[in-house]
């Protein structure tokens, strides 16, 4: 039976390590996953009519994969965004998303059982940012996205000491510092950050980021995003189960 990741670049992914450690320890020998880089969305098709029973979806295609699906979980589609995929027959295909059920758990780990900041600031506007803000209004956190789009509420530029004062939790949901692209970093006003700020970075390669590390010069609190892709990965591995019943 055959997994795999599609998503543009991969190099950085340690999902396909994952799984492959997953299937030896169940001894599932006869399964795989494969890591498909896709320099266009519309190479998807291909994939899709091929033997691949269950897909996860990373960066950049977690909203453009949405109109090659047959159906999509409703709370897929409330997010606006997918991030794994089921074979449902012979051609026809699912979408979930399972960033969210990662984010929510990782999130509520990390922040404990204090009270949560009333504000936060998302950090690009992609299918990651979809699925945090999901989860930022089902706490009942005000959440703002930043773009170097018009896709955003605010643009870089405007970032200033005054709402980085009033917004103390901010998720990077963009690929900036991600390997091997590991010396960039969101452009954020970091002067601005301090000791009651709350920094959550998505990407988990490098495990410290350099807007992870320039936040703690700062005193903020910090996480990475590998306990969410654990999460993601299992929420997947359910679905998948609850389909093929292996």
């Amino acid at each position: 039976m055959k997994f795999g990741l599609i998503g543009y670049p991969l190099e950085h992914s340690f999902s396909k390590r994952y799984f492959t450690e997953k299937f030896a320890s169940l001894g599932l020998l006869d399964f795989s996953y494969d890591l498909i880089p896709l320099y266009y969305i519309e190479e998807v098709s291909q994939v899709l009519s091929s033997n691949f029973f269950g897909l996860n979806i990373t960066i950049p295609y977690k909203t453009a994969i949405l109109l090659f699906l047959n159906e999509i979980d409703p709370k897929a589609r409330e997010i606006g965004a997918v991030n794994t995929l089921v074979r449902t027959g012979k051609s026809s295909w699912k979408g979930y998303n399972t960033d969210s059920d990662g984010f929510h758990q990782s999130f509520m780990n990390w922040i404990g059982k204090g009270t949560l900041p009333a504000n936060a600031l998302i950090l690009g506007s992609g299918g990651a940012s979809k699925a945090i803000s999901y989860v930022l209004d089902q706490l009942g956190i005000s959440a703002k996205v930043v773009s170097r789009s018009d896709r955003g509420d605010y643009r870089y530029d405007e970032l200033n000491a005054e709402m980085m004062k009033d917004y103390r939790l901010i998720i990077n949901t963009t690929p900036s510092g991600m390997d091997p692209d590991i010396f960039s970093s969101p452009t954020i006003p970091y002067e601005f950050l301090t000791e009651q700020h709350w920094v959550y970075d998505l990407i988990y390669n490098p495990a410290n980021t350099l807007f992870l590390q320039r936040c703690k010069q700062k005193g903020a609190r910090t996480k990475n995003g590998l306990e969410m892709l654990h999460i993601q990965a299992e929420e997947a591995w359910k679905i998948w189960k609850s389909y093929a019943k292996f």
